[in-house]
């Protein structure tokens, strides 16, 4: 298990900021609708934070990084994301100090404490400290993160302070603005100030181009495979994580399912960072291995309707954007129940 390497002086930082936050205990007037900004002053992203614990389950800040971040809170927000949903689990990117019991925390959070040399005492007072990234298991800072998080914490808590002396203070001047606490260099270090700015547009999703075997492809095309009905090609991530080299990972699956039938044609499980590249391949090992050349990919999601585009067109097959993927359902189904029933 690799755990990132992070100074004693940044994790001081960082638990004292977090105690002080901890202790006007903002919950109780602020909720997580309220959304503000805070600009990191070493790379200019902004992360949008909220505070959590109105409802008495869970306390603390949560900072949604970029406007990717701020969008999936949004969709939290409106309920199209819901705490059930996939993409709830596997899709934030966000960095969190959370405030639980001492059984909450695993070793490595407890030596931090330790070398720290605080004590605490009580339920919901013990700070912990995580990082989230689409596809990852919830892992430990990195320093970077970490000083970033404790300006953030900090800066949360002089919002939530002046949010209590004026419920108004967040009320944006126009649509679609929030109140971003922006960093200024004096010269003696970082001073404050707060300006309304809008969230700069959400980047579209970019698929990796891949190199293409063009020799295999070629002995696929000329080939006497027969060219046989609709395949439906779905991706999902796996709910058990397994070890990365940087950090756990849910391995994130392409799934391929004969439309008519409802048989497995194959799957291929890769790392969420590495899904561009592998999934092509498994495309065409479906081909081979079954002895069959689809007339049509139905996919349902955009990424792969890219990333088969140019592999499908050399075969002379249609990829379809298509919202029911019947066989990929059914067979997702019995997947997951398998994982459930095994935890």
């Amino acid at each position: 298990m690799n755990i990132p390497s992070c100074s004693l002086p940044v994790w001081k930082d960082l638990y004292e900021a977090a105690i002080a936050f901890r202790d006007i205990a903002c919950w109780e007037w602020m909720s997580d609708s309220d959304v503000f900004g805070v600009q990191n002053p070493e790379s200019g992203e902004v992360g949008y934070c909220c505070v959590l614990g109105q409802l008495g389950e869970v306390f603390g800040l949560a900072v949604y990084l970029g406007p990717e971040g701020l969008e999936q809170h949004r969709k939290i927000q409106s309920g199209k994301i819901h705490a059930g949903s996939p993409e709830f689990a596997y899709s934030q990117s966000c960095l969190t100090a959370w405030f639980g019991d001492r059984n909450d925390l695993d070793q490595a959070d407890l030596k931090v404490v330790g070398n720290l040399g605080l004590k605490f005492r009580g339920s919901n007072v013990w700070p912990q400290f995580r990082s989230l990234r689409p596809g990852y298991l919830p892992w430990y800072l990195t320093e970077s993160e970490a000083k970033y998080l404790a300006l953030s914490v900090k800066q949360a808590r002089e919002v939530a302070l002046c949010f209590d002396k004026d419920p108004n203070w967040l009320s944006a001047p126009g649509r679609n603005h929030y109140l971003v606490r922006v960093p200024v260099d004096r010269g003696g270090g970082w001073s404050w100030e707060s300006h309304w700015l809008k969230p700069a547009p959400t980047a579209k999703t970019k698929v990796r181009s891949y190199p293409l075997d063009e020799v295999r492809l070629r002995r696929i095309k000329n080939a006497s495979e027969t060219r046989q009905g609709i395949w439906e090609v779905d991706a999902l991530y796996m709910p058990a994580p397994v070890e990365g080299e940087e950090r756990p990972y849910f391995p994130y699956a392409i799934l391929c399912a004969h439309h008519e039938s409802g048989f497995i044609l194959g799957t291929a499980l890769t790392e969420p960072s590495d899904w561009e590249t592998k999934f092509p391949p498994c495309i065409l090992d479906c081909i081979e291995n079954n002895h069959l050349l689809p007339s049509a990919l139905w996919v349902r999601k955009e990424e792969l309707r890219e990333l088969f585009e140019p592999l499908a067109s050399r075969l002379d097959i249609e990829v379809q954007l298509i919202r029911k993927l019947p066989a990929i359902d059914r067979a997702k189904r019995a997947m997951l129940k398998y994982f459930k029933h095994r935890r």
